[in-house]
């Protein structure tokens, strides 16, 4: 069943109305809290501690602050529960105060009549990722879905996500074996995140869909407090912040993930590589999402490329459509890695240039179809199989020998060549500038909002 989009605007306004005296992301948070103590309380079970809980929370709505509390409560209840030796409680990480309850009175009563709150719960998750306004710990359900099923992830398998955010890489692995090998079919799911709102988000996430994560005993930066075992992992699936700058000599030590380089102090993109790396089994499998400039970055980071082509670790890159991410304009790959491949394939790279898939989701924003993610998983498992063929345009399997003549550029672009005709290039083009006008009117109206709330603060001073 679908919520209906009346009622999801109502309490996408609710949210919106708050925004002058509650920050968004703390607003989406409490509002994800209520869906999910909502959720808890439609489960099946004896006479279910979920339901007791949101009638408390519901019941303490009509108190004047008293609503928040409540809530706190029923969430560090049910972390408890599953959790019984954490040291950490949710209640750590929720934002209350004076600007919190009018919103959560608000909220909580909307929720109580929403007819389907894991529906809502999901839809609001996958909204939030799109809105750029919204958390940054969000991937977009259609690269999700896509990453997942180049992995494949089997029954029993482990499955890391070092930069899990709200745990979506995991609950579509579990999804996924499912689908494929049955009801029975389990996976066994390890997330690490540095930011306590997303772990929290995380935990909730997955408890919905009926799965127990081990999500450490608090939150962790996986590159400077890596507590996860080296080659352990047969999935690890990757969303890591883009270009994100190294601070310290803490990553310059002698680390046994640096094998192909330590990494550079401009960005910790190769740091990130070789972390995924290092966690897979000897026939494990990673996708990772990274900037395409990290694709053709010289220094150490090409040295790093050259020493993931030379061990054969390195199998694919995939070049995205521009605007599938949310919140950057960068453009992005999946970049695929496999201890294990054909010997056919040697130090081959298979490179697909999939910058013209994906369908306009909104002015400035694409995403990848259903059809799209089946091209290129199928032209990826044909690569790893023995039916593939280099197809102009669109994949090529690359030598050493070809990649080194050119630095090691991994940029599928340059080897795959494009479909040359000038209607597609016009096209192309048309939909670009709609792309960008689409961005600049949202750019206008999001300026108009912040003169007005500058205009009403100033008001009051």
């Amino acid at each position: 069943m679908t919520v209906s989009r009346g009622f999801e605007q109502s309490l996408w306004n609710a949210v919106d109305r708050l925004r002058g005296s509650l920050d968004l992301q703390a607003a989406q948070q409490l509002l994800l809290c209520a869906l999910f103590l909502r959720c808890l309380a439609d489960s099946p079970g004896d006479p279910s501690p979920g339901g007791l809980a949101w009638h408390e929370v519901l019941t303490s709505a009509s108190h004047r602050g008293e609503a928040g509390r409540a809530l706190v409560a029923a969430l560090d209840h049910a972390w408890t529960a599953s959790n019984p030796h954490s040291g950490w409680m949710p209640s750590e990480s929720i934002p209350l105060g004076p600007a919190a309850e009018p919103f959560l009175r608000e909220v909580l009563w909307f929720v109580n009549g929403v007819a389907d709150p894991r529906q809502v719960f999901d839809d609001f998750l996958e909204g939030f990722s799109s809105s750029k306004t919204g958390g940054d710990y969000f991937t977009p359900r259609h690269l999700v879905q896509l990453m997942v099923a180049l992995v494949e992830p089997q029954h029993g398998e482990r499955i890391l996500d070092p930069a899990c955010g709200s745990g979506g890489f995991l609950v579509e692995a579990a999804r996924y074996a499912r689908e494929r090998q049955g009801p029975d079919a389990a996976v066994r799911p390890t997330g690490r995140d540095v930011n306590t709102q997303a772990r929290q988000t995380a935990w909730m996430n997955l408890t919905l869909h009926g799965l127990e994560a081990d999500l450490g005993t608090h939150p962790i930066d996986s590159l400077r407090a890596d507590d996860t075992p080296a080659a352990d992992f047969d999935v690890v699936l990757a969303n890591p912040p883009f270009n994100l700058k190294m601070f310290g000599d803490e990553l310059r030590w002698p680390d046994p993930r640096w094998r192909y380089g330590v990494p550079p102090r401009s960005n910790a993109n190769f740091a990130w590589v070789q972390h995924v790396v290092s966690k897979l089994t000897e026939h494990g499998r990673g996708a990772m999402l990274l900037p395409d400039g990290a694709a053709s970055a010289g220094g150490v980071s090409r040295s790093i490329r050259e020493g993931l082509v030379r061990d054969g670790v390195l199998a694919a890159v995939v070049a995205l459509p521009p605007g599938v991410v949310a919140h950057t304009s960068i453009r992005t790959s999946i970049w695929l890695f496999a201890h294990e491949r054909p010997s056919a394939r040697g130090q081959h790279v298979l490179l697909v240039n999939a910058w013209d898939l994906g369908g306009t989701a909104r002015p400035g924003r694409r995403s990848v179809s259903t059809e799209d993610v089946e091209r290129i998983t199928n032209t990826y498992r044909s690569w790893r199989g023995d039916t593939y063929q280099d197809q102009p345009g669109w994949c090529r399997s690359v030598s050493f020998d070809e990649l080194a003549a050119r630095d090691f550029d991994l940029q599928p672009i340059a080897y795959t060549g494009t479909p040359a005709t000038q209607d597609d290039d016009d096209a192309s083009a048309s939909q670009r500038v709609t792309e960008l006008t689409g961005e600049l009117y949202e750019l206008f109206a999001e300026a108009a909002r912040l003169e007005a709330e500058l205009r009403f603060r100033l008001g009051d001073v």
